[in-house]
């Protein structure tokens, strides 16, 4: 199984009936500085939780709109870890499936790790169970929220139009906009808002009128591209492909210090043997409003940093030295980009089908721990983010 089916289940999180932005049903944030105050689940929500799997410390992040999927990020024992929805038991009680895309991408055949989660008012109690049910650690997570860290509602945003207006089963363009909203209405929370709104291209409009927009723009160019296929004559075979989709997420995978890491997804198919999906990782630094360049992080020379980078890649899809990075990658050298994200662990850097690989390879994550480039990490993220 490769890195790509991960957004098939993100896709699925995002396809829902309505034609307003929603933020559902989760009540406000009430804090005491750390633990928010016990409430119910929700049926949409975005939590921060703190806590441990088998001792070790995690910070999780949870997402789910309008009852449906639940997805989310988190970090333990040296790998990036996904999650999403295996099982729905009840209200309260879920069963996430883990997904490590190091090593799903040796072995299609692996079963999944499953956390199974019950809600316990202000968190999560459970345990960790290995894909072959061999090994099982308690889970304990707790939502919180610490200074430096921001709550935000979710939402969603989804309408269609039929190719054929008269045709019962007509081939349909689909388009849909997953958002965060912060819920912080202080300065802070008004800055990180509008960029969480620019992520979109929206900045002097509401929500529902820019997304109303872009989605008009996107159905008049579908209607050209129908208009134009039947110009050329194509028939009934093609109508299959003219089910275009356009999808939209945006996903918190850091949230702590004063820093923000967003995933903007993005997965569409407009025809043909497959679609395409493309992940943007925006780094917000909310304190000084302003979005992260690399050498804000860290300065080094960019030849240095491809070694750093070559080495950590060859560790993680297991290439041996004696192999050339020709054999997985398009090139014999891996060059930093600018699609970079960090957490409390290190820094990676994401390269989206085509980039550097294979559309079949999926997008290629390269982690590099702080121990590697301690060195080159500029003082004052190093002083804020307490790497030692």
């Amino acid at each position: 199984m490769k890195y790509s089916s991960l957004f098939l289940l993100f896709g699925c999180a995002i396809m829902f009936a309505c034609n307003n932005p929603k933020n559902g049903n989760d009540s406000s944030v009430t804090t005491d500085g750390e633990n928010v105050t016990k409430k119910a689940l929700g049926k949409s929500f975005y939590k921060r939780l703190e806590g441990t799997i088998a001792g070790k410390k995690v910070v999780m992040h949870l997402q789910k709109v309008d009852d449906d999927e639940v997805s989310g990020t988190y970090y333990y024992d040296g790998s990036w870890l996904n999650l999403s929805t295996d099982t729905v038991i009840g209200k309260d009680s879920i069963i996430l499936a883990e997904y490590n895309f190091y090593e799903s991408y040796f072995n299609e055949n692996s079963k999944s790790p499953l956390l199974k989660l019950k809600w316990t008012g202000n968190g999560f109690d459970g345990i960790w169970e290995s894909g072959d049910k061999t090994k099982k650690y308690p889970v304990i997570l707790t939502e919180k929220y610490p200074e430096g860290s921001y709550p935000f509602s979710i939402g969603i945003y989804r309408d269609s139009v039929n190719a054929f207006a008269n045709r019962a089963k007509s081939p349909t363009a689909e388009i849909s906009f997953q958002y965060l909203e912060s819920k912080n209405r202080d300065e802070n929370g008004k800055w990180l808002d509008s960029e969480l709104k620019k992520i979109f291209g929206l900045e002097k409009v509401d929500r529902l009128t820019g997304f109303k927009n872009l989605a008009a723009t996107y159905f008049s160019d579908y209607k050209t591209d129908v208009a134009e296929q039947q110009k050329d004559g194509r028939g009934s075979e093609f109508e299959a492909w003219m089910n275009y989709t356009d999808n939209s997420q945006q996903t918190v995978n850091y949230n702590d210090n004063g820093y923000v890491v967003v995933d903007f997804l993005t997965d569409t198919y407009t025809g043909g043997a497959h679609g395409n999906y493309n992940s943007s990782m925006i780094c917000l630094d909310v304190p000084n409003k302003k979005q992260l360049e690399l050498n804000d992080i860290i300065k080094i020379d960019s030849n240095a940093l491809s070694g750093i980078l070559e080495r950590n890649l060859r560790k993680e899809y297991n290439i041996k030295a004696k192999d050339a990075l020709s054999t997985f990658l398009f090139d014999d050298f891996i060059k930093p980009n600018n699609n970079f994200y960090f957490n409390a662990n290190g820094i990676a850097f994401m390269y989206n089908p085509y980039e550097v690989a294979s559309y079949a390879q999926g997008q290629i994550v390269i982690f590099i721990p702080y121990s590697d480039v301690k060195n080159y990490l500029v003082p004052a993220f190093k002083q804020r983010m307490k790497i030692k």
